[in-house]
């Protein structure tokens, strides 16, 4: 396929595939990278289906249906489905990674023990609810989807170091299955843990997967295969005909109230078995206290710790390598920012009142400033009775040369005195600039000053300074002084009205 390898990986669109950590009849699943925009980055699980299953068109088409269903359902006991890949003629399913084992692997590692009855039930009572999910998940629109797993088995089931127990492979059983007997009407899938409707090819619905579970359970609790046989003929006339025995005959000491339940959902009778996942659950809960999280981290942690301490090196491994590639993508873009030219990220502003030079200073704190020449015109253009200010292709000026130029043009600064203030006050780049709030030299004064010449970006002749009007000050006096005498006049004859009135009323 076209995929180019980075840091020992095989880059598939956004995610990097790595190392092998299972492998099973459809796909083999690694350990991946999602590499996100900025550096972000995250760790995952890639299903990549065996070339034979991505060659063939249907199963491609009812894979990608089924993926796209499957993503509906979340919940904690649930391995999120995170996105589905077509690329180069194969298929990627990628999922959560999970810090765990299979049920299937701790199962085997214990034998010929049996699973504590606590954790066992726990176990499943977790897996069960993670079912109830995916059976309720409804589309955009509130309409139910009528998810059905299909294989629930203990290959399908992660028990986590966090001691949480979680569902996966939603829609890839139902999609393989479909493929399978549209073709030629074969039945392909863990038999023994199938449903006797779902072997007869009758409809299947909800309760199917409470069967499964219950067998799962069984198997836990006794350490024994429930339908085992020589051939597949034998496994399925016994899951049709054959009486099944309550796990407390082979593994004694489980309450009764324990056998009640899982007895009821391995009914061959759909109508008599428990209708919900969530339904046997709550029974199995009720019939014996569940494990704690923690009780149940550590004993996948003590039956499985070396293979899980080997995973999280290797994890750590791979996301260590993986980064290489988005830290070098930064750079190369952090790089082509900073080559960038002022000119081209943001022009210099223009301030037909003030040479250009002062203008660059007026850029706002984000546009850097870094060593290169500033040059002044010696002489100006024709024309032109002021001097030219020309900024370097690179559009980028040193602090220092600007300062030195400033100095040249407008005369140095008085030093200020303690408590005093500079005559030269800068306002801010955002705020108007009045040339009248700068003690600014003459620009006639700028003819003198002697600096090499760029024509290539001269700049236009700055206007000459417009001379200063009369002061307005002696104006204002006279009119404050006529308004002062009006208002004493005013005040002479209010109270003149006042005596006249007050001897008026005395008479009286």
């Amino acid at each position: 396929m076209d995929a180019a390898p980075a840091s020992s990986g095989l880059v598939i669109g956004r995610y990097v595939l790595f190392d092998e950590i299972a492998a099973g009849g459809m796909a083999t699943v690694h350990l991946g990278r999602l590499r996100g925009a900025i550096g972000f980055a995250r760790t995952v699980a890639i299903k990549r289906l065996h070339p034979a299953l991505s060659r063939d068109a249907d199963f491609t088409a009812m894979f990608m249906d089924e993926a796209k269903i499957a993503a509906r359902i979340r919940h904690p006991n649930v391995v999120s489905v995170l996105d589905v890949v077509h690329e180069g003629g194969e298929l990627f399913l990628v999922m959560d990674y999970v810090q765990g084992e299979s049920l299937a692997r701790l199962m085997r590692a214990i034998r010929p023990g049996v699973i504590p009855p606590r954790i066992a039930v726990t176990v499943i009572a977790q897996m069960l609810h993670g079912l109830h999910a995916a059976h309720e998940a409804t589309s955009e629109h509130g309409d139910p989807l009528g998810i059905v797993h299909r294989d629930v088995s203990p290959q399908n089931v992660m028990v986590g170091s966090d001691g949480v127990t979680r569902v996966l492979d939603f829609g890839v059983a139902k999609a393989a299955h479909r493929a399978q007997t549209t073709r030629d009407g074969s039945i392909k899938g863990k038999i023994s843990y199938m449903a006797p409707e779902q072997l007869l090819s009758e409809n299947v619905d909800r309760r199917a997967d409470v069967y499964a579970a219950s067998v799962v359970l069984w198997e836990a609790l006794t350490g024994q295969r429930l339908f085992d046989g020589d051939n597949q003929g034998r496994v399925v006339r016994k899951i049709l005909d054959e009486p099944v025995p309550p796990p407390s005959s082979v593994a004694p000491g489980l309450p009764p109230a324990l056998d009640g339940a899982l007895m009821r959902g391995l009914e061959r009778d759909v109508a008599k078995r428990w209708q919900s996942a969530r339904e046997l659950a709550a029974a199995l809960e009720q019939a014996l206290p569940p494990a704690t999280p923690t009780m149940i981290g550590e004993w996948v942690e003590a039956i499985a710790g070396s293979s899980l301490m080997d995973r999280a090196r290797r994890v750590k491994d791979i996301e260590s390598r993986s980064d290489i590639v988005p830290a070098i993508q930064s750079v190369r873009e952090e790089k082509t920012l900073i080559e960038t030219p002022h000119s081209a990220r943001r022009p210099i502003l223009n301030n037909p009142t003030v040479p250009q030079a002062f203008a660059v200073m007026t850029r706002t704190p984000q546009d850097e400033i870094v060593s290169e020449d500033v040059r002044f015109s010696s002489a100006p253009p024709a024309g032109a009775d002021t001097p030219n200010v020309t900024i370097p292709e690179s559009g980028r000026v040193p602090v220092t040369d600007l300062k030195t130029a400033m100095d040249k043009a407008l005369g140095p600064l008085d030093t200020p005195s303690s408590g005093s203030k500079p005559k030269l006050q800068i306002p801010s780049p955002f705020a108007p600039m009045p040339v009248q709030t700068l003690a600014i030299t003459p620009l006639a004064k700028l003819d003198a000053v002697p600096v090499p010449v760029t024509p290539a970006r001269a700049m236009e002749p700055v206007a000459s300074e417009p001379e200063a009007r009369p002061s307005a000050a002696p104006k204002r006096g006279r009119r404050m002084l006529t308004i002062g005498i009006v208002l004493c006049v005013l005040g002479l004859l209010a109270a003149a009205f006042a005596v006249t009135w007050t001897l008026l009323l005395h008479k009286q």
